[in-house]
């Protein structure tokens, strides 16, 4: 559910995409008005300068859906909301534009904003019972697919003690609620309101008419081993946390997610449903 922040903003972290020339032209002048309000403002360029952002009461990124990614990973542990300023080309998961940061300048600073709770995953790689990669957290997705090769790969899915399947094809999709609209929803996956404790497995060109997408219950452990059908192969496969960190894999490999148990706060407009941003940006439902 929608919550409310605990008090008026005093200072700020923002998130800035160097790549976008508009989004450092703005953040100056926001850094300016906020100086300007008595707010203390730290900008970091990339997620690895953010330092301590723990005494931070808010977090503005502009940029588009990789900043908030980006931000969200180094927010999360400390429940820092976080509001995006879209300079990209879908901006899905921010909260307003430029236009709508300037007029509703006076209500941010007043703490009058709602924040919604959108959990995260927390994904680790074991290599013959040994971590080699993570943990590293994830807002959208955990993607195990075939590298440079067009060759499809083996993989043993485990949902806590349980055998899900084996899925051979391009590759899998483990996605969060948030990550359904994402890469998962481009490979033919349900679109899942963020507000359910569960996740998204979805097949990537599957070579079997009869796996579909599968929803799942987060409480367990969901656990994707690589395998071959034949012992003299090699492939190469690829995890990829957000489309931003990533790791190779070998045969035998285990990749181990679980629900990160730290909400992320993601700032949104009080005016506007999940349902109605569906609408606005994904043209959901339209006739």
């Amino acid at each position: 559910m929608p919550q409310k922040p605990p008090r008026k903003i005093r200072s700020v972290v923002a998130f800035v995409n160097d790549a976008k020339p508009a989004a450092r032209r703005i953040m100056r002048d926001i850094v300016a008005r906020l100086r300007g309000q008595g707010v203390r403002v730290r900008v970091c360029r990339d997620a690895a300068g953010a330092g301590d952002v723990r005494h931070a009461d808010l977090a503005v990124a502009l940029g588009g859906d990789g900043t908030m990614l980006r931000a969200a990973r180094v927010l999360a542990p400390h429940s820092i909301p976080l509001l995006g300023v879209n300079f990209g080309h879908l901006g899905f998961l921010s909260g307003t534009d430029l236009p709508g940061l300037r007029r509703d300048w006076k209500m941010l600073l007043d703490g009058r904003f709602l924040m919604e709770d959108r959990w995260m995953i927390m994904v680790e790689v074991r290599r013959k019972g040994r971590r080699i990669f993570g943990p590293h957290l994830a807002l959208n997705d955990c993607v195990i697919r075939c590298g440079e090769q067009a060759r499809a790969i083996l993989l043993k899915a485990l949902s806590g003690p349980r055998f899900v399947a084996d899925y051979f094809g391009d590759g899998l999709i483990i996605a969060t609620p948030t990550g359904s609209t994402a890469y998962a929803l481009a490979a033919s996956g349900p679109i899942v309101d963020p507000s359910l404790d569960v996740l998204l497995v979805a097949p990537i060109c599957p070579h079997t008419l009869t796996q579909r997408p599968l929803i799942v219950s987060s409480a367990n452990p969901f656990v994707v081993g690589l395998s071959t059908r034949h012992p003299d192969e090699a492939p190469r496969v690829l995890v990829s946390l957000d489309g931003q960190i990533n790791c190779a894999l070998k045969v035998g490999d285990e990749v181990r997610v679980v629900r990160y148990e730290k909400p992320f706060r993601l700032v949104s407009d009080p005016r506007l449903s999940y349902f109605e941003v569906l609408r606005r940006k994904l043209r959901w439902g339209s006739t």
